[in-house]
């Protein structure tokens, strides 16, 4: 949006997103579709197993930390792929 006046802000498109519109639509999009991905994990929830703080924190880190950081990027660069393509935005 500030693009136009400040063509300083370019550099803050690290993933490469064609236009502001289709980086917003392609956000939107992958949140419904992991918010919907996630009810039924979260109406189950996880069982439980025995094991040691410092491989439970490991595993942790590994899964929601890593993981929450690296498929966002992904999956909304995919959808923004995707949405560019077919011309939505």
């Amino acid at each position: 949006m500030f693009i136009a006046f400040y063509p300083q802000l370019g550099v803050l498109n690290v993933m490469g997103l064609a236009t502001p519109q289709s980086a917003i639509l392609s956000a939107i999009i992958f949140n419904a579709l992991i918010i919907i991905a996630l009810i039924p994990l979260a109406l189950r929830g996880v069982q439980y197993r025995p094991s040691g703080a410092a491989a439970l924190l490991r595993r942790n880190l590994l899964v929601y930390g890593i993981g929450g950081l690296v498929v966002p990027f992904v999956g909304i660069k995919l959808i923004d792929v995707v949405v560019a393509a077919a011309g939505l935005a």
